[in-house]
């Protein structure tokens, strides 16, 4: 009897044991979960009617949210998969950030892909679009000339790198660059359209013109190519029909002009302001002649005239000949106005000379 009180005793204590730890290992996994959701917030709401599996999610589509398809690829991540796969998710799940223009866990995830994969040259080339958008541009040109060392021919990096190069000032390898891309697609209308910006900046208008009209053949809603092939117009002299393309970029979308003007290529009215274009140096001026004045003849003081007999003689007046002329004809005073004739006409101006007085 005491035998079977012990081997019970003993049970029941393993049976507690057992019971304590697996709640301890349930409380260590609510804890790890918890702590990858604060890792990985993701802003999608419950779908528990959903019957999509991770895989369909991940891998995206038309009817698949941006959203959704970070869930799936997050799902995808936290299960055992191949290399290929693994970095297949991360890329996927880069994108969709993209799509939300969260770029910062877009170049984030594109890292961690390529840390799987170093020659996935897929998430290499998005990673590089990822830098140019937020502004790092001496990253996006090293993605980009290692997206071309695996890939030489790619038109699209030749065309994202020139765009980089441009935005840093570097006109000549970036004209190159998109040269090169048209070179290999010439249907290519970004690179068709950049090497336009690049012939405007270079006043070459004739060679922008013919570029961004080959860009509006194969697109005819290439904004930026209506807008830029109005502007070279205008600058070549051709004021009305440019005036009409900028207008009708304009009417199609109305941010076109900042867009431009960031990209070196203000309106024509905004030159003086802006410096786009240098200032030109004007021949010089000679001085309008200017004929001296002619002489002024010396005025002679005309003889006293006799004057009628007065009832009332002046006595001691100066002698006129004396008395040196005065510098302005003196103005009539008030009297000598009043006894003219009210219907006398007044007389034309005439020359500053003296006249004997009749």
């Amino acid at each position: 009897m005491k035998r079977l009180f012990v081997l019970v005793a003993i049970a029941a204590l393993f049976a507690f044991v057992a019971a304590d730890a697996d709640a301890a290992k349930r409380k260590r996994s609510r804890s790890k979960s918890s702590a990858t959701s604060a890792e990985m917030p993701l802003s999608t709401d419950p779908t528990p009617n959903d019957k999509r599996d991770s895989n369909t999610l991940c891998n995206g589509g038309m009817m698949v949210t941006a959203d959704d398809q970070i869930r799936g690829c997050s799902a995808l991540l936290k299960q055992r998969q191949t290399k290929d796969a693994k970095a297949t998710a991360f890329y996927n799940r880069g994108n969709a950030f993209i799509a939300k223009n969260d770029f910062g866990r877009a170049i984030s995830d594109y890292s961690d892909a390529l840390a799987v994969r170093p020659d996935y040259a897929q998430a290499l080339f998005n990673r590089a679009v990822a830098h140019r958008i937020s502004g790092n541009t001496p990253s996006a040109i090293t993605d980009f000339t290692a997206v071309l060392a695996l890939t030489p021919g790619d038109a699209d990096a030749l065309a994202g790198r020139g765009i980089a190069l441009a935005s840093v000032g570097k006109y000549e390898e970036s004209l190159r660059d998109l040269s090169r891309a048209i070179e290999i697609k010439p249907d290519h209308v970004t690179a068709l359209t950049q090497r336009g910006h690049a012939y405007v900046r270079a006043h070459q208008w004739a060679n922008a013109i013919a570029d961004y009209s080959a860009a509006i053949s194969i697109s005819t809603a290439s904004v930026e190519a209506i807008y830029g092939r109005g502007v070279a117009k205008v600058y070549s002299g051709d004021v009305v029909s440019g005036q009409t393309d900028m207008t009708q970029a304009m009417t199609i979308d109305s941010g076109v002009v900042a867009r431009m003007t960031s990209q070196g290529i203000p309106p024509p009215q905004m030159r003086a302001a802006s410096g786009f274009e240098p200032a030109r140096v004007l021949p010089p001026q000679t001085a309008p002649t200017i004929a001296p004045p002619a002489p002024v003849a010396a005025q002679v003081p005309a003889p006293a005239a006799q004057l009628p007999p007065a009832t009332t003689e002046v006595q001691g007046a100066p002698d006129i000949a004396a008395t040196p002329p005065p510098e302005k004809p003196a103005e009539p005073t008030k009297a000598a106005e009043d006894a003219k004739p009210a219907d006398a006409p007044k007389p034309s101006r005439e020359s500053y000379t003296m006249k004997p007085i009749p």
